[in-house]
């Protein structure tokens, strides 16, 4: 069954993003989270969602590992992952009604029922076509997965487009699953990397530029500051809608880590900036 294109999507991006084999992948994503310093008082919140990065692990693993240490031994029946779309842009969020998406460490199960309410929406489609070409989703599952013991049930969701009206529609969308859904512990999942290919100090000027507008809860700012291109992200629409959602109801917001890949991967000429961050 698990073979199956119909009810199953497999890996697109193993062997390459991150390891293929189980053993292998387990360890680098438990060294990950392992490493990963996260302050008491985070590890005790109830955190609604997580920002990570979504780069290969070699780049970006290091930073996903504080994101996921934030949920260690909490108890989540349900992740709704919002990630962007690298290859396909369409007027729609796009989810996934398959059975299962498979990873090397273990098959995780999609919630059919929230898929099921999102997918009467005139906002969304479904495509497996789109979703099995997309990395910035697949890299979370091994991290939710090791961390949950795959003791839980994910809910894909891609945005078309990454501008105001995704990102204030997602808020609304994901307050009515919190409201229809409240036998679910639902954790969010936002996967983005921030600036792209400048220089090593550039990078971090303009990466710090938008945790003080991610600090500051300031979604305004960050529309206007994307537009104006004085900050960026690669999962824009997530990130906007995480703003969004912890301005309106009222949420901390904290940053656990930030690198690029000067800090990773060693060349400082053209780097990739990665953020950690919480919300609770």
């Amino acid at each position: 069954m698990f073979e199956s294109n119909k009810n199953c999507r497999k890996p697109s991006y193993s062997g390459s993003f991150y390891p293929s084999e189980k053993f292998e992948l387990e360890k680098t994503v438990n060294n990950f989270i392992e490493k990963a310093e996260v302050p008491e008082e985070i590890v005790n919140k109830d955190i609604i969602a997580i920002v990570a990065p979504h780069a290969g692990y070699k780049y970006s693993g290091v930073v996903a590992g504080y994101s996921y240490k934030s949920l260690f031994n909490k108890n989540y029946d349900v992740a709704i992952i919002l990630a962007p779309s690298h290859h396909f842009f369409s007027n729609f969020f796009i989810t996934d009604d398959r059975d299962y998406y498979y990873t090397p460490l273990g098959i995780m199960k999609i919630n059919k029922e929230i898929v099921s309410f999102l997918a009467k929406k005139e906002e969304f489609e479904i495509s497996y076509k789109i979703q099995d070409e997309e990395h910035s989703l697949e890299v979370q599952l091994p991290f939710l997965y090791q961390v949950f013991n795959g003791k839980i049930e994910i809910v894909p969701i891609l945005y078309g487009e990454e501008n105001k009206i995704f990102m204030s529609r997602m808020v609304e969308i994901l307050e009515e699953i919190v409201q229809n859904f409240k036998d679910k512990k639902i954790i969010i999942v936002v996967s983005t990397d921030l600036s792209h290919y400048h220089p090593y100090k550039e990078a971090y000027e303009i990466d710090n530029r938008l945790i003080e507008v991610l600090l500051q809860r300031d979604f305004d700012n960050y529309i206007k500051f994307l537009y104006d291109r004085k900050i960026e992200a690669c999962g824009a629409g997530p990130l906007g809608t995480f703003i969004l959602f912890a301005s309106k109801n009222n949420k901390k917001i904290e940053v656990l880590k930030l690198l690029n890949s000067g800090d990773t991967s060693g060349t400082k000429d053209f780097v990739v900036g990665y953020l950690s961050a919480v919300m609770y």
